[in-house]
């Protein structure tokens, strides 16, 4: 993981929540198969680590076109898939190594949360791990127009930390996240390979 020092010389920290701060993925995985074998369509869950980042609607549109499913069914398909997601999620998930440093810098440089996921799911994995209390800013993909890799979404989470986009450090998993925080200006650590990627400026 990065060095505390290198993080100590960002005025702002944003993170990305699944995959990046709680390991959601293997629930949000089962439950995209589940939503298949409901409306009997071999679904491929996997098909969304390649999109990790966007929005549900996205995913399961990409997921629905590899199973050789109508997309007129997307709406059902998506409130079904959050239904079955809020279970399998709630069972699964657990907070990844990248909590060690929100714990670490809690009280000392101000944190957002920056995620793809829509404003129900958050909250109901923020009460589960009990974090609201370490984030000044939570920015959902409900609270903006353009999602990742759109840099809106850390955008937003700068504005609301009252930090430049350039002070500020992304942590994130997704490609779509990454390119998310260049847009802004923004440089990211990827926590795939522990690598900070510095943006152009």
């Amino acid at each position: 993981m990065l060095s505390p020092t290198i993080i100590s010389g960002y005025q702002g920290l944003i993170f990305d929540m699944d995959g990046t701060l709680i390991d959601t993925m293997p629930g949000h995985e089962q439950a995209w198969v589940e939503t298949g074998e409901y409306f009997g369509y071999p679904l491929n869950g996997e098909l969304m680590y390649q999109l990790s980042g966007a929005t549900t609607y996205i995913i399961a549109e990409a997921i629905m076109r590899d199973g050789g499913m109508p997309l007129h069914l997307l709406e059902q398909v998506v409130q079904k898939k959050r239904e079955l997601g809020v279970q399998r999620v709630l069972q699964s998930a657990v907070l990844l190594p990248a909590f060690e440093i929100v714990r670490y810098f809690n009280g000392k440089i101000p944190m957002a949360l920056g995620t793809g996921a829509h404003r129900s799911m958050t909250e109901i994995l923020i009460e589960k791990f009990d974090l609201a209390r370490y984030f000044s800013a939570i920015v959902t993909s409900d609270d903006v127009l353009n999602h990742k890799p759109a840099a809106d979404t850390f955008l937003r989470c700068a504005e609301l930390l009252g930090v430049a986009p350039h002070g500020c450090l992304v942590f994130e998993d997704g490609d779509f996240g990454i390119t998310a925080s260049h847009a802004g200006a923004m440089d990211v650590f990827d926590v795939r390979d522990n690598r900070l990627l510095k943006a152009e400026r």
